[in-house]
């Protein structure tokens, strides 16, 4: 109430019981505290609802690496590097803004994307507005550095030049597109300032060199006293000889009488009355006057005068200039939204972006999206772009299955739709050829290994604990990507969990999602909901090329084996590991497909099998001994290592083990 110099905070919708009104006093306290000062230009507060905005919690806020990336948190390889070509800090400040808080309006959204089009469709404005731009400074903290009694006379220049800029760009903007505040206040702020500052002014009011020529008759008497009392002198100097008569008549100073009047002796007759004797010498006497006085004390008083001067004359025009402070505020948001629309204009026409149909509904068409951070950093035509149809209607797929090797493309093709809805919502343009979006309400994105340590949380946790959240939150309207769940324990309790997960997905939320896996168990799944998609990979004998398109159907395999290759595992680890990933997929031949629709049917085949029991090891002693009989190395085995080896082959053979159930899929047949 005391901020905002009202009875009541009812005007603003909130009671002395609103929840907002704690966090809100504490931010006003902390802010007079650390600037020692009020800010009465803070007059209002706005309380705002998630209804209004796209919801993306904190965890996909940063797998999606929207304002920075997850390595260092810089803005290098980030969502906000491919669209932050902004001209001023307050363009660059409401872009992270927009980027954090996407838009549920669709009409505010095709509002901005009218504004950002006619930047898009017109090159030269473009150019010519964003050359404006660049000689506005920061009107928004200009404006509270005056509202708070902290602006020198620079930063009155800097808003001068700032809003003479921004009164030769707004002339530029077509008035039927952008509906902005007329310039009348921001003359008036100009004019006043151009006529009282010096160009160049001084930063310190203790040090003048402020006020302009011309703008106080008093601070011009006294400059002129300090800076021309020679010429003061000389002018007196000649009123007195023309008084007196005498054309020897000279003005001295000394140190010990200051300025007088020096007669020679043959003029001693002719001085007047009022002159006064101060000092008689061999050739001539010395006199004053009242107002050789009064000049000289003009003299002594003027650098002060001139220095009190400036200053109450400089406070007084930036008190004069609190009064425009609202206006101020408003026109700085001006500018930084049109300072957002051509940087989103500029980084279409820059990446090759189009103008997505938005829409009320729920479908989600694409065509060859891609990946925005990827493909500003690959060399131009390098992305491959890729297509995605989903739709929540009746029969129509709005779930897919995405299997497919690592390094293939899975993850930058399930981040770049979660990007594009986001930037499609913001109002900006995306990087497809065409794009028909519905709005959607949640953006989930759970990637990515990582843990909680400190808070005494693992890996698995984490991630258990962020689907969680997703199937405790995601609605119809959704949008989720989720990537390997499941994977942070054992085989058959991730199959388990990414298999219960996509049931929900499917029959329980409805909701628009890409569900990337390695679990190819899941393919066996059958729905009339679900589409199954897969990363292309080219085989020509032992060669192996990721081709990074997404088409129909499942993978044949993950091709872990051929990336850890690439990654440098030794020669023997790679060669073990094919020969037991063969005899892994010989076990796991033949499996039948499920439909999980008839979730009945399902159950009972799933508590039957559960009562099965599988007795057999995954490989028997004898084939591990042989194994490793034939990959010993003869000609570089000691005797006393060949006899250690041949006793624990003998041990193992004779001696009864207990077998492992299996791991592979044995409850899902």
């Amino acid at each position: 109430l005391k901020q905002f110099k009202t009875a009541s905070l009812s005007s603003f919708s909130l009671t002395k019981e609103s929840p907002e009104i704690l966090p809100a006093g504490f931010l006003l306290d902390y802010i007079e505290k650390t600037t020692n000062t009020s800010s009465p230009h803070v007059r209002s507060i706005s309380i705002y609802n998630d209804v209004s905005y796209l919801v993306i919690d904190g965890s996909s806020f940063r797998n999606l690496e929207i304002l920075g990336n997850q390595r260092d948190g810089s803005i290098q390889f980030s969502l906000l590097e491919c669209v932050n070509f902004t001209k001023t800090a307050m363009g660059s400040r409401m872009l992270r803004e927009y980027l954090s808080f996407p838009l549920t309006n669709l009409e505010v959204i095709k509002s901005r994307q009218d504004n950002i089009e006619v930047f898009f469709k017109d090159r030269a404005l473009l150019k010519r507005f964003r050359d404006f731009l660049d000689g506005i400074l920061d009107i928004e903290r200009l404006a509270c550095r005056i509202a708070m009694d902290k602006a020198h006379a620079k930063d009155l220049q800097a808003l001068r030049y700032s809003l003479e800029n921004w009164i030769r760009a707004k002339e530029s903007l077509p008035s039927s597109t952008f509906s902005l505040s007329d310039d009348d206040d921001a003359k008036t702020i100009v004019d006043k300032i151009s006529k009282a500052l010096l160009n160049d002014p001084s930063t310190s009011l203790t040090e003048g060199g402020i006020i302009k020529e011309g703008w106080n008759e008093e601070l011009d008497h006294w400059k002129l006293v300090s800076n021309n009392f020679s010429q003061v002198l000389e002018n007196y100097l000649e009123e007195e000889k023309s008084l007196t008569g005498i054309s020897s008549l000279r003005v001295k100073k000394t140190n010990s009488a200051g300025y007088c009047l020096e007669v020679t002796k043959g003029k001693l007759s002719q001085v007047p009355s009022h002159f006064i004797m101060r000092r008689s010498l061999m050739n001539a006497d010395r006199f004053t006057t009242a107002k050789l006085q009064e000049l000289e004390e003009n003299l002594n008083e003027s650098g002060t005068k001139v220095l009190e001067l400036e200053r109450d004359l400089f406070i007084e025009l930036r008190d004069s200039l609190k009064m425009y402070i609202p206006y101020l505020q408003k026109l700085a948001a001006e500018v930084a939204y049109t300072d957002v629309c051509a940087s989103l204009a500029f980084a279409a026409v820059k990446h090759g972006w189009v103008r997505p149909i938005m829409e009320e509904s729920l479908a989600f068409e694409v065509s060859e999206g891609r990946h925005p951070v990827v493909e500003s950093h690959l060399p131009s035509g390098e992305f491959v772009p890729n297509d995605l149809v989903l739709s929540c209607e009746k029969d129509s797929a709005r779930f897919s299955l995405i299997t497919g090797p690592n390094m293939a493309g899975k993850s930058t093709f399930l981040r770049q739709n979660a990007l594009i809805s986001l930037l499609a919502q913001t109002g900006s343009f995306v990087p497809a050829t065409y794009a028909r979006l519905g709005i959607v309400d949640r953006i989930f994105c759970r990637v990515g290994a990582s843990d909680n340590l400190a808070q005494g949380e693992s890996t698995f946790l984490v991630e258990m604990t962020e689907t969680a959240r997703i199937l405790h939150s995601a609605t119809e309207k959704s949008l989720v990507i989720m990537d390997e769940v499941g994977r942070g324990t054992s085989t058959e309790d991730g199959l388990a969990i990414a298999w219960a997960v996509s049931e929900y997905l499917l029959e329980q939320i409805k909701c628009k999602t890409l569900f990337a896996t390695h679990y190819h168990e899941l393919t066996r799944l059958e729905h009339s909901n679900m589409k199954k998609l897969c990363m292309a990979v080219s085989e020509e004998g032992s060669e192996i090329v990721f081709l990074r398109k997404v088409i129909s159907g499942s993978a044949a395999n993950s091709y872990g084996i051929h990336v850890a290759s690439l990654a440098g595992l030794p020669d023997s680890v790679i060669k073990r590991a094919e020969y037991i990933l063969n005899k892994i997929q010989e076990e796991s031949k033949g499996k039948d497909i499920v439909n999980i629709e008839n979730v009945e049917k399902v159950e009972k085949d799933l508590s039957i099998n559960a009562q099965q029991s599988f007795t057999g090891a995954l490989f028997s002693d004898e084939e591990l001994i042989l194994d490793e009989i034939l990959s010993v190395d003869l000609d570089n085995t000691t005797p006393m290592a060949a006899l250690k080896m041949l006793s624990r082959w003998r041990s193992s053979l004779s001696g009864q083990k207990v077998r492992k159930k299996a791991v592979f899929l044995k409850n899902f047949e």
